[in-house]
């Protein structure tokens, strides 16, 4: 069971006694450079350690403008606790060896609201840095409530860029309102507010909305209440959500190893997942990634099945299925709350599309509703029937944002080779949804005839395209030699030199194929002409432990042994995961996926290998301390985005998945 622990300081004795004396503290740890998120579906705070880094406090694909920062002196530490199934955070403040005051942080569970209740014994400075484009507008006046409010209005024009190049189509409008001993002092000289809060309590509110009055509305409702009103409501809210999921305190037996830790991330990644979902349902990619993207959901849905969170995974689909609805289709990544705003990469309509129908097919084998899965039927047919003009000798393309590629494993210039994963989810997931037409009545028979033959044949030649003296490889380049290549397309640039229109205008642009097959934008392509790329075959160890993960068929778990045993005595003589080897000077560094410790963990579970152990110990070594894993890793220390929802969700589910079997053996 998880250590049940009480910490009430002596400034919350009277305030929050009712409330704070039922508190399970679950994630305890100090301020280290781990990032957690706070959200409610409408709202979405990421805060490292005491500081907001990121904040969507409108729609999730929304301006990040601000952040707020705790101005301390060298002395001055901070440690965190995370109330157990819940998002609501204390960060407990010392000077030298003294506590000397708490920061409670909370999005409260009805509106678009951050709560910051502040309890000090001396003075202490919280900066609000606004980027330059923002408007303040003091309105103290327009907050007129029996607690004496004070405040500006944060306004960020339309239009404003959220993402690359991805602008905000209105006017967002954000309240920040402070009560008790709180204070704003403008910075001169730049676009900031210092918010002094005087030695007692104070509240910070940080309110968002879709419109002006909305927020408005919010302010005043959330001024006109109490903050223990507040965080009542956002304790049941959290409460309910906890009691929902499964209780793996109660499944999972004595002799689990490291239970407790277990335990404790599964609450971690079960509220970093919730936190983390907008009510469309699409979850956002990361802090920096304020979009949905499809393949990212695809490992969300299935740490939300393993979890128990139906209604979460079902909500996942529920958003591809309303863009598609409206649209008729589906990109990389769409903007979450935003209409018309898609992320376009390279060959975009292959490999995630896969996800989506495999997707779909988890979630009717989990939840048994045949109603949806049948209701968003045509999404689905759209989703296997357009993959099929890319398929050039029976293989298809990446997409332009694969992690492999995106993550340096690969050049962008085998964009056009062939993949043998986008090749596998094409079969895989077709053959899902071959196997569900069947027992439907949606579909003539001819059209069934024709797709299964097709999944057949392309099922048929994937050992001669991709398998080769006993290695599964990553690429085959003959696809890019034989295919049509298109003259323009969507996405990065090759060169990215000097006056790139990526670099000027921030984000991924159309480019064209120059006369050696690589493709630049038009400030690149006369001054800079690439050389032609050697065809390579690239073997990356991730896409041997896919079909493990994926549950896929097509290539025999016994072919597979000997390429994850080969990673796995990697690991045994290196201790760490190696994606890739990476050279910095004359240094080298070990690159990991952030995913491929939950990808080996499953193959090994999978194989009944003993050395699973090994797999799990360091799977949950490499978590934080708030209880997520990170995009990629450099010798087992995160690197690229932290508190993600996709490695976190994956890695997660491979743990429970090796503990479970163990429960069962």
């Amino acid at each position: 069971m998880i250590k049940k622990v009480f910490f009430i300081l002596p400034l919350l004795i009277l305030v929050f006694l009712p409330v704070w004396a039922q508190l399970n503290v679950g994630n305890k740890s100090p301020d280290d450079g781990s990032i957690h998120a706070l959200g409610n579906g409408k709202m979405c705070i990421y805060e490292k350690g005491t500081d907001i880094v990121t904040a969507y406090t409108g729609q999730f694909s929304s301006p990040s403008f601000m952040t707020l920062q705790w101005i301390k002196d060298s002395l001055a530490t901070s440690r965190q606790e995370r109330k157990l199934g819940s998002a609501i955070w204390t960060h407990i403040l010392s000077t030298g060896n003294v506590e000397s005051g708490n920061l409670l942080d909370f999005v409260d569970a009805e509106s678009s609201c951050f709560v910051r209740k502040v309890q000090t014994k001396s003075r202490i400075t919280l900066r609000l840095n606004l980027q330059k484009y923002v408007h303040l507008i003091k309105n103290s006046g327009q907050l007129g409530t029996s607690q004496k409010a004070s405040g500006m209005l944060m306004v960020v024009p339309s239009g404003t860029i959220f993402y690359q190049s991805y602008s905000y189509p209105r006017i967002l409008y954000s309240q920040l309102a402070l009560t008790g001993n709180a204070r704003i002092e403008i910075v001169n000289g730049s676009n900031a507010v210092n918010i002094i809060c005087e030695p007692g309590e104070s509240t910070i509110f940080i309110v968002g909305g879709l419109e002006y009055d909305e927020v408005m509305t919010n302010t005043m409702q959330v001024l006109s209440g109490s903050v223990e009103t507040l965080l009542e409501r956002t304790n049941r809210y959290w409460q309910d959500f906890t009691k929902g999921r499964k209780d793996y305190a109660t499944i999972l037996p004595a002799s689990t190893p490291e239970r407790a830790r277990l335990l404790q991330t599964i609450d971690d990644v079960a509220v970093l997942l919730k936190s983390q979902q907008s009510v469309q349902g699409a979850e956002i990619a990361g802090y920096p990634y304020p979009l949905g993207y499809v393949r990212d959901q695809y490992g969300v849905s299935r740490g939300l099945l393993a979890l128990g969170m139906y209604k979460e995974a079902k909500s996942v689909l529920n958003f591809y299925w309303k863009i598609w609805e409206k649209y008729g289709l589906i990109h990389n990544a769409q903007a979450i709350g935003i209409d018309r705003v898609f992320h376009i990469h390279e060959n975009d309509q292959v490999e995630s599309l896969g996800y989506l129908i495999i997707q779909a097919f988890d979630l009717l084998k989990a939840t048994k509703d045949s109603a949806f899965v049948l209701q968003i039927s045509p999404m689905l047919d759209w989703a296997f029937s357009v993959q099929q003009k890319y398929l050039v000798k029976n293989m298809l393309p990446f997409n332009g944002d694969e992690t492999y590629v995106a993550g340096g494993l690969l050049p962008r210039s085998t964009l056009n080779d062939g993949s043998a994963e986008s090749t596998l989810l094409f079969i895989e997931s077709g053959q899902k949804y071959m196997n569900w037409l069947k027992t439907q009545n949606l579909q003539n028979a001819d059209y069934i005839v024709k797709s299964q033959a097709l999944i057949d044949t392309v099922k048929a030649h994937f050992m001669e395209n991709f398998w080769q003296d006993g290695v599964l490889w990553t690429t085959n380049p003959l696809r890019a030699e034989l295919a049509e290549l298109p003259h323009f397309r969507h996405g990065v640039c090759e060169s990215a030199g000097p006056g790139c229109l990526m670099n000027k205008y921030g984000g991924i642009v159309w480019t064209e194929r120059n006369e050696n097959n690589r493709y630049v934008c038009a400030a690149c392509i006369s001054r800079d002409i690439l050389p032609k790329a050697e065809p390579t075959k690239y073997n990356l160890l991730s896409v041997a432990m896919a079909p493990f993960y994926m549950g896929f068929s097509t290539i025999p778990y016994d072919m597979l042994k000997k390429p994850v045993t080969d990673i796995l005595n990697n690991f045994k003589t290196t201790g760490a995961m190696t994606s890739k080897q990476a050279t910095s000077g004359t240094k080298s560094e070990i690159f990991t996926v952030g995913y491929d410790y939950g990808f080996l963990l499953s193959a090994l579970t999978k194989l009944n290998n003993p050395d699973a152990m090994l797999l799990y110990h360091k799977t949950l070594s490499v978590v934080d301390n708030e209880g997520a894993w990170a995009e990629y890793y450099l010798d087992d220390q995160p690197k690229g985005t932290r508190c993600r929802p996709w490695e976190s969700a994956i890695n997660l589910e491979a743990l429970i998945g090796y503990a479970m079997k163990r429960k069962q053996e």
